[in-house]
């Protein structure tokens, strides 16, 4: 790695805590480990701890918290990774699409996961229309429409825990089933008709690999499922989830979204529901949806 990156290494990981470039130099020069001749060494530490982050992202042993500080990558299932403001800034300024709040009635009846295709499918891509996502979360007059993909490999669900670099802070901490996003008011017309992913696969599939990544020689199953709503929680009755199943023939996967996305694994419903406080409102409804389902 490099004598700076190697003498981190060795510091944080009997430490076993993150430390400043401050820290680290200091325990690594009175230990005699650290030998350099340089005036600055602890600026020498942070450019070589910063450099190997930028270059290698996710492949670098290091990363970045909060306070200055630095960590080994191994601990991001119990320490967030910290990322410049800008990231979490462009989410919000990007178009998304909207629908108005007064028509969400005509086309589920309520609360749940609504599985029957919607007849006036026309009308509802109708009303749909752009807005930009920073206004939308303060506007309760409209309903944000994201994608909301269910991960399946045999009889296990993917599922994640969710990041202080996604902007919806009711969210931080928790654990959900569904992946997924806003979706993109440019391909609108050719995404819905959102009861036939056969149709719109090229776009389902570019939405997922957003967020997980797979091999360019898989293409998943895809199932359109049903339309979630849940108006229990502020976060969730501003969201309307286009939910599909998606059946993957491996376990293997890579998350696309390093940072906003941790701790991603395979669980069965049981594992689900042993822990169901840890997980978001949404991800209940589609656990009763699926314990149900299984049982018929």
């Amino acid at each position: 790695m490099g004598h700076f990156l190697d003498i981190a290494y060795r510091v944080l990981s009997i430490q076993n805590k993150p430390l400043s470039p401050e820290e680290i130099t200091v325990i690594g020069l009175r230990n005699g480990w650290l030998i350099t001749e340089g005036k600055t060494p602890a600026e020498s530490m942070r450019a070589r701890l910063s450099t190997d982050i930028l270059n290698k992202k996710e492949k670098s042993l290091f990363m970045r918290i909060g306070s200055g500080k630095f960590a080994l990558r191994t601990w991001e299932e119990r320490i967030d990774e910290y990322f410049a403001p800008r990231f979490k800034k462009s989410l919000l300024d990007e178009d998304i699409l909207v629908l108005p709040y007064t028509s969400l009635w005509k086309y589920i009846p309520g609360r749940g996961l609504y599985t029957t295709p919607i007849e006036n499918r026309n009308e509802f891509v109708g009303e749909l229309r752009p807005m930009l996502r920073r206004a939308a979360e303060e506007d309760y007059t409209v309903i944000q429409l994201v994608s909301a993909f269910i991960i399946k490999y045999k009889d296990k669900y993917l599922t994640y825990k969710r990041t202080k670099r996604l902007p919806e802070s009711r969210l931080h901490g928790y654990y959900s089933i569904p992946f997924g996003g806003h979706l993109n008011p440019d391909d609108v017309r050719p995404l819905f008709d959102i009861f036939n992913p056969k149709i719109s696969e090229v776009l389902l599939i570019r939405e997922l690999r957003e967020e997980i990544r797979l091999p360019k020689n898989r293409m998943p199953e895809i199932v359109y499922k049903g339309l979630l709503y849940d108006d229990r929680y502020d976060v969730s009755r501003q969201h309307i989830g286009v939910v599909y199943d998606v059946y993957f023939d491996s376990p293997e996967f890579i998350i696309g979204e390093r940072g906003f996305l941790i701790d991603a694994k395979f669980e069965t419903l049981g594992e689900i529901e042993a822990r169901i406080k840890d997980f978001e409102n949404w991800s209940w409804i589609l656990l009763d949806f699926e314990k149900e389902r299984l049982k018929t």
